[in-house]
């Protein structure tokens, strides 16, 4: 039996502790620094900063099996770039293709700003994610130990330049 797959962007009350269940589930079995209290709450506390529905340039993809959210990724407007965050997925769905298909919308919308590059931000002991990100382009331009939310570790920021579609077509329609 064939479960209804759909992928929804519209913020909805109830997503900022969504995206935060969304990152217990997908680490608990990960356990160590991507796992608990402190993990979860500096979670809660970037999502409600980055206020989603207040800029044109953030949006949120959920990914909902059956109803149910079992992934997400955000990619939030920081003036002349953007910043991917919160990718995760459940670990049951994982290596289903959903990934790409988060990943794939929010660079279709970063595609569309008027953004020089888009970065992310993520810490060491994520090789799959981070391949995956590789693939997408992106390059590591930070790689340093720094406090973090669980005390020390491994700081990664990553960015993909983009091209800049909107800024050079209403420049020619002036």
């Amino acid at each position: 039996m064939s479960k209804e797959i759909r992928i929804r962007s519209d913020w909805r009350e109830g997503d900022v502790e969504r995206i935060v269940d969304l990152h217990r589930r997908g680490y608990e079995r990960e356990g160590g620094h991507h796992y608990g209290a402190d993990f979860l709450d500096h979670v809660r506390h970037t999502v409600e900063e980055a206020d989603i529905p207040s800029r044109p340039g953030n949006c949120v993809w959920f990914v909902e099996m059956d109803g149910e959210a079992v992934g997400c990724a955000a990619v939030v407007d920081r003036g002349t770039e953007g910043q991917l965050r919160w990718v995760v997925l459940t670990p049951e769905t994982r290596g289903l293709g959903l990934g790409g298909k988060l990943l794939d919308a929010a660079m279709q919308h970063a595609a569309a700003q008027d953004w020089t590059s888009i970065y992310l931000e993520t810490t060491d002991g994520l090789e799959a994610s981070m391949a995956l990100y590789e693939r997408l382009g992106f390059e590591i331009e930070i790689a340093e130990d720094r406090p973090l939310w669980h005390g020390g570790g491994r700081f990664i920021q990553m960015r993909k330049a983009l091209s800049v579609q909107n800024g050079a077509g209403r420049d020619n329609e002036r």
